[in-house]
């Protein structure tokens, strides 16, 4: 089962915390994707983004906040909605420093809202399609680094990439009596004279839910509702890893040549990786909202933990280039068939406050807590193992889980939100949102800027338009190795300053 160790995975279990990544982990380790793929990092209704929607209703998607604020709809409409994103990302890596830029448009949401004739109260339901999670990232670096190789990590026979890499020349014996396994450019070398390094890694990660609602104004001026859907999506990951003898240091024949003579030496390595996934898994929440006065609500909301099942192949190759340009040598594995793990989703809970309507005036606040410390694996279950590898596994899981526990934490997100209405036909947002950073042992919170607009263009037709800035630190893992001298594991890492702008658009047609 190689995906299970694929990666770096075992010898990011020998010495966790003396390595960092994405949020303090590696970006495609289990416990980070688990917390990619539970994370909700924003909601794909124009008219509501990061407004507060837990005490006070902005749009459509504010049932992902509180669903009992849909019983405060008084129209019948049909939503729809796009999104743009420009994503800038500063990677720094061994003192040198390369800008990446990425932009791209998704669906954003699309849905439609039914107020039910009622004598007194209200009943509101909806369906649709929001986006929850939306996120996209390309890394690159070039350096000379004199420590390392990515090479270092072939030689640990546990690494999946181990036989791929001696088949490909990457690694290779080490003495003359082939007692140990070294990296192909420190072979021969007393001091290892160092290696040019050229990567890119790029993931992107699309996840949206497909919901049924409802908000009811239960007793006077007390409103419930409760939301179900299926959330699904998919996640791509790629890496091609370049190492470039550009120096000529490794100016030996000791390599089979099908050109001249009858041996030559490396040019280059490339190493390139890819996984796909399919994830699903359904979702419940509930909320109640509370009139205080006309102009002053409370709401509470709790999304139930659930399960996300994630299926994914994987694919990686070797290839090594010669200096005489004879034949490469080239290895690869990939899965055999999709391979299942499940994610255990920790719950939500959600309040909110909001005055409305005070002089033209709306403001609301809310605040949301999840602990990504109850973050749970299944790698087992959906897999038809053997009974020694699913011990192995389970032994891996178990110190995941552990992992997680310990390092991941309790986090409580704020959002404030202000609109005035200017005319009966404008409406005008701003908002701020602050989600604290998940891992104890990397600092990555984030705040978010954002401002808006609801303008009526016809009798029935609504246009919402909502832009969001953020800025935040990161780190990944170019890769890791483990040191045999020290014994331990050692990290290449790249640090990184992201910039995101996010334009949303959307459109209501009232019925």
């Amino acid at each position: 089962m190689k995906r299970i160790t694929l990666f770096l995975l075992t010898a990011f279990l020998l010495t966790f915390e003396a390595v960092y990544g994405q949020d303090g982990n590696s970006q495609v380790s289990y416990s980070n994707l688990a917390l990619q793929f539970s994370e909700q990092n924003y909601n794909g209704d124009p008219a509501t983004g990061y407004f507060p929607s837990v005490a006070n209703l902005n749009g459509f998607g504010s049932f992902l906040a509180n669903p009992a604020t849909i019983g405060l709809i008084e129209d019948n409409y049909f939503s729809f909605g796009l999104v743009n994103q420009s994503v800038e990302r500063e990677n720094t890596y061994l003192g040198n420093s390369l800008i990446t830029e990425d932009n791209f448009t998704n669906l954003s949401n699309i849905g439609f809202i039914y107020k039910a004739p009622t004598e007194q109260g209200s009943f509101v339901i909806g369906a649709g399609y929001n986006s929850v999670s939306d996120q996209k990232g390309i890394t690159r670096l070039s350096a000379r680094n004199n420590e390392s190789t990515i090479t270092d990590q072939f030689k640990d026979p546990s690494s999946d990439y181990n036989d791929i890499a001696f088949n490909a020349y990457a690694i290779d014996w080490g003495d003359v009596n082939e007692t140990y396994l070294e990296s192909i450019f420190r072979i021969g070398f007393a001091e290892y004279p160092g290696i040019t390094q050229e990567a890119e890694v790029s993931y992107e990660t699309n996840l949206g839910e497909y919901s049924f609602f409802f908000g009811t104004e239960f007793q006077k001026d007390l409103f419930i509702g409760i939301s179900g859907g299926l959330t699904a999506g998919n996640y791509t990951y790629r890496r091609d890893f370049l190492e470039v003898d550009d120096q000529n240091d490794y100016n030996f024949n000791f390599i089979p040549s099908d050109v001249e003579g009858d041996s030559t030496d490396i040019d280059n390595i490339l190493t390139h990786d890819e996984i796909d996934a399919e994830i699903y898994g359904f979702t419940l929440r509930t909320g109640l909202l509370y009139k205080l006065t006309p102009n002053l609500n409370i709401g509470l909301s709790y999304l139930i933990p659930s399960t996300l099942v994630v299926n994914e192949e994987y694919y990686s190759s070797i290839t090594t280039e010669l200096d005489d340009g004879s034949t490469p040598f080239e290895s690869d594995f990939a899965s055999e068939e999709d391979y299942e793990y499940r994610i255990k989703k920790p719950g939500q809970l959600s309040a909110g406050l909001a005055l409305v309507d005070i002089a033209g005036f709306d403001v609301s606040i809310s605040g949301e807590m999840i602990d990504y410390s109850n973050l749970g694996l299944d790698l087992i279950k959906g897999n038809d193992f053997n009974f020694n590898d699913e011990v192995a596994i389970r032994e891996q899981e178990e110190e995941l889980e552990d992992f997680m526990a310990n390092n991941y934490k309790r986090v409580i997100n704020y959002k404030a939100g202000i609109g005035y209405q200017v005319t009966n036909e404008l409406k005008l947002k701003g908002g701020y949102a602050f989600f604290e950073g998940k891992s104890r042992i990397f600092e990555a919170d984030r705040e978010i800027y954002s401002a808006g607009i609801s303008a009526k263009i016809a009798e029935n037709i609504t246009l919402d338009l909502n832009g969001q800035y953020s800025m935040w630190n990161d780190r990944s893992v170019a890769y890791s190795y483990l040191d045999f001298d020290t014994n331990e594991t050692r990290a290449e890492v790249i640090d990184q300053d992201v910039s995101l702008l996010r334009i949303m658009a959307g459109i209501r047609f009232n019925f």
